[in-house]
């Protein structure tokens, strides 16, 4: 059993406030976990390690294990959950000797708030804070090589000042250079402890960590109550099961849609007429196989009749089905790829077969670049 995933399964999401929690508990060495300085050491190394702040390396080695040498005599350190500030709560503050190190959790993309980082930096500064690091600790594809582009447009519009710093993180293992993870550091812990690096833990702590681990790595999600081996197939919060047609005389709900915007992209006219989807009034955000009505009918509207009004992409698609996207929507439509148009155009045909992309209605960052360059490249490629 994962009692994460038991969590996750319930009529809400996985909370953020449950997270950041459980990272907070996993972080403070007093708590009966038995890791003691484990996570947290290694937590603040794999800050200082992607941060060139030369005070933020000294408290790394204050944290590192030393014969002969109590943890408590050399550092000074408390933890606040939801810690309030002018304008804002940030999600886990923790004290380490002069340092406040501000931690603003995220676990799913859509959760991302425009000015929320400087809100808590500012806020933090007017409390008295002298010494303030900005942790940004955000979800990503297990092995991503790139951030969702909203987070990283808040992320870069934080501006720190003086000897204060700034670093981003995921929860999920990434391939983005010096971006620290939650879950490379739970992996580690396992090891070390597995190959006697650190002090045994107790079997509760190792499940825990496992289970953890799991869970992180397959985005915070619970059971799925939609196998095939159930007797009917549907998620137990299912109110109705409506053809397109009913849907649209729908004004709000969420729709149960298999392989989300690419399943539903994917349904060819005649599915669209006999297929019945689950729909339900309850709360279904963030919750996987699940899309807003009025994005469902937003999508199915410009899949039928080519309507684009109200129709917003901030999706990762396969490149077949962005070629169909970029065809229509054009310079509306950024697609996002490391090194960009020129990276794309050094691509080879299979590569670009196989390959998803991130497609937003939002230029982020320059390596975003629109839907009609995409188009005319492959088309050039001769790909579809």
């Amino acid at each position: 059993m994962n009692i994460f995933k038991v969590l996750a399964s319930g009529k809400k999401s996985f909370q953020e406030e449950t997270a950041s929690a459980v990272l907070a508990w996993f972080m403070n060495p007093a708590m009966e976990h038995g890791l003691g300085y484990a996570f947290l050491s290694r937590f603040i190394n794999a800050l200082s390690d992607s941060s060139e702040n030369a005070e933020l390396s000294n408290l790394a080695k204050k944290l590192t294990p030393r014969l002969r040498g109590e943890y408590e005599s050399q550092v000074k350190l408390w933890f606040n959950l939801e810690h309030c500030v002018e304008n804002a709560y940030i999600d886990i503050i923790l004290g380490i000797d002069d340092w406040i190190i501000a931690i603003e959790n995220k676990i799913y993309a859509t959760s991302v708030t425009s000015g929320q980082l400087t809100r808590e930096y500012e806020g933090l500064k007017k409390s008295g804070s002298e010494k303030v690091g900005m942790v940004y600790l955000v979800p990503v594809e297990e092995g991503a090589e790139l951030i969702d582009g909203k987070t990283e447009q808040e992320f870069n519009s934080l501006a720190v000042k003086n000897v204060d710093f700034k670093i981003l993180a995921t929860w999920q293992k990434n391939r983005i250079g010096k971006v620290p993870s939650v879950s490379a550091i739970l992996h580690e812990i396992l090891v070390d402890e597995s190959n006697g690096i650190i002090d045994p833990v107790s079997e509760y702590t190792r499940h825990t960590l496992k289970a953890l681990l799991c869970f992180v790595s397959n985005d915070f999600s619970g059971y799925d109550y939609e196998r095939s081996n159930q007797s009917s197939g549907r998620n137990p919060l299912t109110e109705e099961v409506l053809t397109a047609n009913d849907l649209m005389q729908k004004d709000r709900g969420y729709v149960g849609v298999n392989y989300g915007t690419s399943g539903l992209l994917r349904m060819t006219v005649e599915d669209f007429k006999t297929y019945r989807f689950q729909y339900t009034t309850q709360n279904m955000q963030n919750k996987r196989k699940w899309m807003e009505l009025y994005e469902f009918k937003n999508k199915v509207s410009w899949k039928l009749y080519g309507t684009t009004d109200g129709v917003v992409w901030e999706d990762k698609l396969s490149s077949d089905l962005l070629y169909q996207i970029a065809r229509i929507f054009g310079e509306k439509v950024f697609i996002r790829m490391r090194g960009g148009e020129s990276s794309l155009c050094k691509m080879d045909t299979e590569e670009i077969r196989n390959r998803s992309w991130s497609i937003s209605m939002t230029k982020a960052t320059a390596e975003y670049f629109d839907g009609k360059l995409f188009y005319d490249i492959l088309s050039q490629k001769k790909i579809f």
